[in-house]
């Protein structure tokens, strides 16, 4: 174990060396190019904000409204016949709309149920196989002026969907 923290404690000084030894070698002037990314970072940063704002404010209406748990209880016979737990269904509808509140039902997962548990192996099986799309999506689209995302958003939750019935299956078999 000492051997796993000692290589990611060195992991971004190694990441770092190489980098100044790369632009060194390719006589880029790092520091110039470092002090030119931060600045057109800073620029996106302004140009993607009311995108996560407007997903964030539209993530917090669903919850506070009352239909996410209404939504969870409406679809869980559906998903109890296809295997999945009751349990995981909160993650599975938060999770294409926000990291921060799916890490939040994952606890709450954990708290209730224990990480070793199926409940909360499928959970985490699920977490690590799916991503915030609507965020993402949102951010990535926007920062680069994309309006229509065409068959993006339906295959994205396609798999994410597939995702959800891999994970369980995965953790119940193998």
């Amino acid at each position: 174990m000492q051997t796993v923290a000692y290589i990611s404690s060195a992991a971004m000084p190694v990441f770092l060396s190489a980098v100044v030894i790369f632009g060194l070698v390719k006589k880029i002037d790092v520091y110039d190019a470092f002090v030119s990314g931060a600045k057109r970072g800073i620029g996106l940063s302004f140009r993607v904000l009311p995108y996560i704002v407007g997903m964030i404010f539209a993530i917090r209406v669903f919850q506070a409204s009352g239909a996410f748990e209404w939504f969870c209880s409406f679809i869980s016979p559906v998903a109890g016949f296809l295997g999945l737990p009751a349990e995981v269904i909160p993650i599975a509808l938060m999770r294409p709309f926000s990291g921060g509140a799916s890490l939040g039902l994952l606890a709450g997962i954990f708290t209730s149920y224990g990480a070793d548990s199926y409940i909360g192996r499928v959970s985490s099986t699920y977490m690590g196989s799916s991503e915030t799309l609507f965020y993402t999506v949102s951010l990535y689209f926007g920062s680069v002026g994309v309006k229509k995302t065409r068959y993006v958003i339906p295959v994205a939750l396609i798999t994410d969907f597939f995702g959800m019935l891999l994970s369980c299956f995965i953790c119940r078999y193998l």
